[in-house]
């Protein structure tokens, strides 16, 4: 993954060059919500009309971040999880599963983030030193 990375900027931090995230009508068209505005450059994505449980997910093309927040029925959070470094987010369909996937790199660390949205949540992640 490390061909992500941009040369050392100045201080000599690396850096993720961009975090790739769908066209919001790629995500409309598999999950059926559209992805909202909340500020000036993240997106929220409300999924309970999706799996029935109080689940948002959102992301920040600029920072770079991506945040889960679950919820019980009665407003308890459940997962509260946010990170940065993100370089991708893509949505996949596949073997009746769709789900979430967000890839990540930092000057030290790979990873993964599979949010899995039908036919029943599940979150995993992987993070690794590269």
């Amino acid at each position: 993954m490390t061909e992500h990375l941009k040369e050392a900027e100045p201080g000599g931090n690396f850096m993720p060059s961009e975090f790739v995230t769908p066209d919001p009508q790629e995500i409309v068209n598999s999950l059926g919500v559209e992805p909202e505005f909340a500020g000036e450059t993240r997106r929220t994505i409300d999924l309970v009309a999706v799996t029935g449980e109080d689940l948002k997910f959102s992301y920040d093309a600029v920072g770079q971040s991506v945040a889960v927040r679950w919820c019980t029925r009665s407003g308890k959070v459940v997962l509260n999880l946010f990170r940065e470094g993100a370089i991708l987010l893509r949505v996949q369909e596949r073997d009746g599963e769709t789900q979430l996937v967000v890839e990540f790199e930092t000057r030290d660390t790979v990873g993964e983030l599979r949010l899995k949205v039908f036919p029943e949540v599940s979150l995993t992640e992987t993070s690794l030193f590269s």
